[in-house]
């Protein structure tokens, strides 16, 4: 076997360890496709996309405003599905959103969403701002629920 054989088989062990839920829970891992401060999306959205011409759909409405337009990032359908979150206009920066664990509860995959915002006094772009966090994870039939977890206050 020569290095190269050698390096990426460890590689691909990695990656399939990666996957395992070592904390025996029902959580989902999370890869992560997109997430910052100026999504083209105007309104507060909780979605669960399923299928390519939704997010492509989905994308082209977030992307709006790049130039040159980015494309989508690729996701495999048949075996995941898009989770996204967006908190709408905001007047100033110092707004954000995670979505920090998804995680199956009987029938129900609870997705766990945390925003932040911006202290009182606190200096910040003044700017309008959008933020969102999209990701991927394995595709469910569960009915999804979105939880938003206290909003707290950014440390500066």
């Amino acid at each position: 076997m020569n290095v190269v054989q050698s390096v990426f088989g460890s590689l691909i062990l990695l990656g399939l360890f990666g996957c395992v839920n070592a904390s025996g829970d029902d959580s989902f891992p999370v890869r992560s496709l997109a997430k910052g401060g100026f999504s083209g999306i105007k309104e507060v959205k909780q979605e669960v996309i399923t299928d390519k011409k939704a997010w492509e759909q989905f994308w082209s409405k977030h992307s709006r405003l790049t130039r040159p337009a980015a494309l989508p990032p690729e996701v495999d359908f048949a075996k995941e599905m898009v989770i996204a979150v967006t908190l709408g206009i905001k007047r100033t920066g110092g707004y954000a959103v995670e979505i920090t664990r998804v995680q199956a509860t009987g029938k129900i995959l609870k997705i766990m969403v945390k925003q932040s915002s911006p202290p009182p006094g606190a200096m910040t772009i003044q700017a309008l701002t959008a933020p969102f966090h999209f990701i991927a994870v394995h595709k469910s039939g569960l009915k999804p629920e979105f939880v938003v977890e206290a909003k707290s206050a950014l440390k500066e």
